[in-house]
């Protein structure tokens, strides 16, 4: 009898131990497994647009594409040469990817974030944190509120912090930019709506401030973490660049003009600063889908998905009627959407929700000329899901206006190859370094094989003749410049020879 009770508990340890072994279903799976039973021919119905298109206008490049609901990942996919050619593709969900712009988003809620914890007051004057910033003296900045900064009613401008940060680089210490604010700045007292990078930007700045930490560690530590965004980082150097989904410049020949990846940590900012994922930002739409209260309380939530000002335009098929502290709030087809795009040179990012149906969209394209390719996708997929009967129709119709888009971009002329300055003795006085008195990053022309490289900041390329002028591609940018004696003078900008 005893020895039949150990056997049965033994039998009992075996079966516990083995039930213990086995993995469960992987949330995730199960989620997207749901999706596809409920929406049986979605994929085909997505791939087959998705790969015309990508056939029809000859697209380079990648085109990433994500559903998103109170679930998390929902569905995802990816088109490239190589899906397209039966190979291998070196891209999956956890690849990382710049979402440019959309990060002001993200800036948005780290500003709430602290506000909950006492740190930041969002109703509090600029001038109360940055103090240094002074203007000198010719605006009251005691009237110009935090959350002015993130709404872009703030009215402060200055070209010089949007390039360094944005393109060129700097010393990395904020004192630089704002000296560069102080000399010279540009002011619109009427306090609309006006978008740009440096509102945010001033905000990390205050956020470094009044925490004892950089804006790029307190985003770690507040947002990427709580919502376990291992893949998701403001440093370029945490990845090899060849890893990074690159941009690519396209000419009306279907020519690769230039690609790659144009950002460095030190210009990686508040407005246009994180490398994530699909598998990453799934997490982050679900958190805004959901208003998870790890990050922030509802009346946060709700704040970050409210207008707080007035805007009254168009991009794409999106009415955008208010902006909140990170996210355009507009209308498409009736429905409130909340979104955030992003782009830089030929990346074009879409992330998007709406919030009633508790559903998202991720996309992502680095062809230059497909810009609205990602919202193309995404229209369709909301259509699909919530106006079946009319998706196609309305395909239809979105379809003609990215064909007019394409076009144009396809007439874009670019330097050609036959225009290379080539290396030449007469040439060659052109050579050496060149300096702004107005705290510009230098210039320097220097040789590279048989031609010439335009460096300017941390951004540098190939020197072609345009005319009579110079004209330099430095991958996010042409940059046209004209040499006379020992000056260099570039738009606006003078530099003379050191």
């Amino acid at each position: 009898m005893i020895q039949c009770l150990r056997s049965f508990i033994l039998f009992l340890v075996m079966i516990l131990w083995l039930f213990s072994c086995q993995k469960l279903p992987d949330k995730q799976v199960v989620n997207t497994n749901v999706f596809s039973m409920n929406h049986p021919n979605f994929h085909s119905d997505l791939q087959y647009k998705i790969q015309k298109i990508y056939t029809d206008y000859q697209i380079q490049g990648d085109v990433v594409f994500a559903i998103v609901d109170s679930s998390g990942l929902a569905y995802s996919y990816i088109v490239n040469k190589d899906v397209l050619e039966k190979r291998p593709t070196k891209y999956n969900d956890e690849s990382p990817l710049y979402i440019a712009s959309h990060t002001k988003s993200f800036t948005g809620t780290l500003l709430k974030i602290l506000e909950e914890q006492g740190e930041i007051d969002l109703n509090a004057s600029v001038k109360k944190y940055l103090p240094e910033l002074h203007l000198n003296d010719k605006i009251d900045l005691d009237r110009i509120t935090v959350k002015q900064l993130l709404n872009h009613t703030h009215g402060l401008f200055n070209t010089q912090l949007a390039w360094k940060t944005a393109f060129l680089g700097y010393s990395g210490n904020n004192i630089e930019l704002i000296e560069d604010f102080n000399n010279d700045f540009q002011y619109d007292s009427s306090h609309q709506f006006r978008y740009s990078n440096v509102g945010p930007i001033l905000a990390a700045m205050i956020v470094e401030k009044v925490s004892g930490k950089s804006w790029k560690q307190c985003m770690q530590d507040e947002i990427f973490n709580p919502l376990q965004m291992r893949g998701t980082t403001t440093e370029v150097s945490d990845f090899e660049k060849n890893e990074i989904m690159p941009s690519y410049t396209i000419d009306g020949s279907n020519s690769i003009v230039n690609s790659g990846f144009f950002k460095d940590d030190i210009t990686m900012h508040a407005s246009g600063g994180v490398l994530s994922s699909v598998s990453d930002l799934s997490k982050w739409i679900c958190a805004n889908i959901n208003q998870e209260k790890n990050l922030l309380t509802q009346e946060s939530w709700n704040e970050l998905h409210t207008s707080t000002t007035r805007q009254d335009r168009t991009y794409f098929t999106y009415h955008r009627n208010g902006y909140s502290l990170g996210w355009d709030v507009a209308t498409y087809q009736n429905d409130t959407i909340l979104t955030r795009f992003g782009g830089l040179a030929g990346i074009s990012f879409h992330a998007s929700f709406i919030p009633k149906k508790k559903v998202g969209i991720i996309a992502f394209s680095n062809d230059s000329r497909a810009y609205l390719l990602p919202h193309l996708l995404a229209n369709y997929a909301y259509n699909y899901l919530f106006r079946p009967t009319h998706a196609d129709s309305i395909f239809k119709k979105e379809l003609a206006l990215f064909q007019e888009s394409f076009e144009k971009e396809n007439e874009i002329r670019y330097p050609l190859q036959d225009n290379v300055l080539v290396v030449a003795d007469s040439i060659n006085p052109i050579l050496g370094r060149y300096v702004n008195d107005k705290g510009w990053p230098d210039i320097t022309l220097m040789t590279k094989d048989d031609h010439y490289i335009f460096k300017w900041g941390i951004q540098e390329g190939v020197v072609y003749m345009n005319g009579e002028a110079y004209q330099a591609d430095l991958g996010v940018m042409q940059r046209d410049f004209l040499i006379e004696n020992d000056s260099l003078f570039t738009g606006s900008l003078n530099y003379i020879k050191e």
